[in-house]
């Protein structure tokens, strides 16, 4: 099976496990890929492999046709009926009839306005720390993303949060959180029983 799947069906039965401890809770996707050409350069290859209950975030805030790329890559996600979203860019997100929006730590405190114009959108955020995931549970948000949860190329020079912080955060939130960062097939194994919702990554989903 390639790694993709793998991961994926990794990120599922975290967010089953994660789904039957809880009663009410908004039914979203069990993975988020993140696209990131200079990672990932051809990411259509990945969207058109992904299960039905992964969703995509398209990052690449510096691509010099962010918006045409953006375009084919909605179009591909409306294919195969995986939900868009857009990190960063509310106008973009509108354009591009995402189906959400994903906020950096330092925009999280835009969700309530988001969330009064875009009823049905999920929305998430990037949490580095404690103190953002108390925020964010304060907020309309549907999930927070937890990075770096484990040691990542992305960024080499931070710390990880490692599995006992990822836990107290777990614990101290009603919101889903989903583990990014140096996330692969053999780690993700030691996220069962950590509270974690599901998995998001860049290069995690590659062949």
């Amino acid at each position: 099976m390639v790694l993709f799947m793998t991961l994926a069906d990794m990120a599922r039965r975290l967010n089953q496990e994660y789904m039957a401890s809880r009663r009410n809770q908004k039914n979203l996707p069990a993975a988020f890929f993140i696209t990131d050409q200079n990672s990932v350069p051809e990411p259509e290859k990945i969207i058109t492999r992904l299960p039905e209950y992964c969703a995509v975030i398209f990052r690449d805030y510096d691509h010099p046709a962010r918006e045409n790329m953006g375009w084919k890559l909605s179009q591909t996600c409306q294919k195969k009926g995986l939900t868009f979203l857009v990190a960063g860019d509310i106008s973009l997100a509108e354009k591009l009839m995402a189906g959400g929006i994903h906020l950096p730590q330092g925009l999280m405190h835009l969700a309530p306005q988001i969330r009064a114009k875009h009823s049905r959108w999920i929305i998430t955020a990037a949490c580095h720390d404690m103190a953002s995931v108390l925020q964010a549970n304060k907020l309309p948000l549907d999930a927070a993303l937890l990075a770096p949860v484990f040691p990542t190329l992305s960024h080499p020079g931070d710390v990880s949060l490692g599995l006992s912080m990822v836990g107290k955060m777990t614990a101290s939130t009603t919101m889903p959180l989903y583990a990014l960062g140096g996330v692969t097939c053999e780690n993700a194994a030691d996220l069962a029983g950590s509270g974690i919702a599901g998995l998001a990554a860049i290069r995690g989903f590659k062949d």
